[in-house]
């Protein structure tokens, strides 16, 4: 009876030995992997593959990729002297294109875009342009990536935030109504209830939705007085991701938004009419497309994957959500009918008229929010649009942002690159 057992046992440990011989990929993952050059890796590759780590991937692309004509996905790269590698991008080259041609076609002092895929955080396009006669005289020459510097103002960008925050209070949504003194596009303290004005208005009405399209800053200078005590209006930025890291790639300089000591301080922040609330392009998109996409935002990146000389794939990106997200499915839905109304009858309605008369557009929901500023110590207009872009039949969604910084005379808006670089987006695909 023993014999029979360890006869028993012995066969069943040879034909255990023959299966690990004949199934060899069945062993331990430690032993690195080769793979051909054209090889597409899994969507969801083990960690031990990742031997290049995504903190170190910021050294693999030269801001001049971005800026480069032709413009390419793919290129060869090295990492702290050694071998040449080859880098993998997201980056749609006629997107890239696109978006180069009409920066250079209108030539502004400064101009940055960005395209993002919402449904996976890849971009697809992310181009910046100086204009030799600058000089670095608004920018520092060494600013490197424009799309990932953030020292444009956020200007009225900024509502989407404020408007978030309302729309997030019990029993308002866009079709609230509040009053309003004065021009739409100041903000005397007059109009916020804190000094007196030597002429006599009659107060009028306006939606919410109205405010927020037309951009209207008194009333949304009074909702940074009567709703968001200076503690409460920085937290609300915070989750907007102002004054912390942003998750990417490439180095990101963080968006900042400045305690506010007074009454009208706060008013200015609420409204976007301070130039110490700063923002950068890839970020601008990002909050832009954050209502479309509620709880469920990528992190955006660049880098799809890397491969060695030899072949082995050293990293490929692993999609996952952004840390920064709005919860609030309510108030995000009310917000993407206000940035669809910026579009359809508000501050950019001009910039996508011509959009309009095309068949196709009839498939797509767009919108977006405008802005305008000063550049801090410069006397030149930085101009915004950052908006979103959703073809219902084709199941894509995208967001863009483009700032300009305009010379003695505006070339064009930043919302009709914007519209170019949408409809050719959704288009496209």
């Amino acid at each position: 009876m023993p014999w029979t057992r360890i006869l028993l046992a012995g066969a069943v440990f040879l034909v255990l030995a023959g299966f690990v011989f004949l199934f060899p990929g069945r062993q331990s993952k430690s032993v690195p992997m080769l793979f051909a050059k054209n090889f597409i890796s899994p969507l969801e590759p083990a960690t031990w593959q990742q031997s290049l780590k995504p903190g170190k991937l910021s050294g693999l692309l030269s801001d001049n990729f971005f800026s480069a004509l032709p413009p390419t996905s793919v290129i060869s790269s090295t990492f702290e002297t050694g071998p040449a590698l080859k880098v993998f991008t997201t980056i749609d080259e006629k997107s890239q294109l696109n978006l180069l041609k009409l920066l250079r076609r209108y030539h502004p002092q400064l101009g940055a875009g960005v395209l993002v895929n919402l449904k996976t955080g890849a971009i697809e396009a992310m181009a910046y342009y100086r204009h030799a006669d600058e000089n670095g005289s608004i920018l520092p020459q060494e600013s490197g990536n424009l799309c990932l510097n953030s020292s444009f103002p956020a200007a009225s960008l900024f509502k989407i935030v404020t408007a978030y925050g309302v729309l997030e209070r019990e029993g308002l949504t866009r079709n609230t109504r509040f009053p309003v003194i004065g021009r739409y596009h100041t903000l005397y303290k007059y109009q916020l209830g804190l000094g007196k004005s030597r002429y006599r208005y009659q107060p009028s009405e306006v939606s919410f939705e109205k405010a927020f399209a037309c951009s209207v800053n008194p009333v949304f200078g009074k909702f940074g007085i009567d709703y968001f005590p200076a503690h409460e209006l920085l937290q609300l930025a915070e989750i907007f991701a102002f004054n912390r890291p942003l998750s990417f790639d490439l180095s990101v300089s963080s968006s900042v938004v400045r305690a506010s000591d007074t009454a009208y301080q706060r008013a200015e922040t609420a409204s976007g009419f301070i130039g110490t609330t700063t923002l950068s392009p890839l970020h601008a998109a990002l909050i832009a497309g954050a209502p479309l996409s509620p709880g469920k935002l990528m992190r955006p990146f660049v880098i799809d994957r890397v491969i060695a000389e030899n072949g082995a794939e050293l990293f490929y990106r692993q999609e996952r959500q952004s840390k920064f997200q709005l919860v609030d499915e309510k108030a995000c839905a009310e917000l993407v009918a206000m940035m669809q109304a910026t579009v359809k009858y508000g501050t950019a309605s001009k910039a996508f008229k011509h959009l309009k008369k095309k068949r196709s557009y009839q498939n797509w929901e767009v919108g977006g929010k405008t802005g305008s500023l000063d550049m801090p110590n410069s006397d030149r207009r930085c101009e915004w649009f950052a908006g979103f872009g959703r073809d219902l039949k084709n199941d894509r969604e995208v967001a863009v942002a483009l700032v300009l910084v305009h010379g003695e005379k505006r070339t064009i808006s930043s919302g009709y690159i914007a519209a170019e670089l949408l409809a050719g987006a959704l288009r496209g695909k």
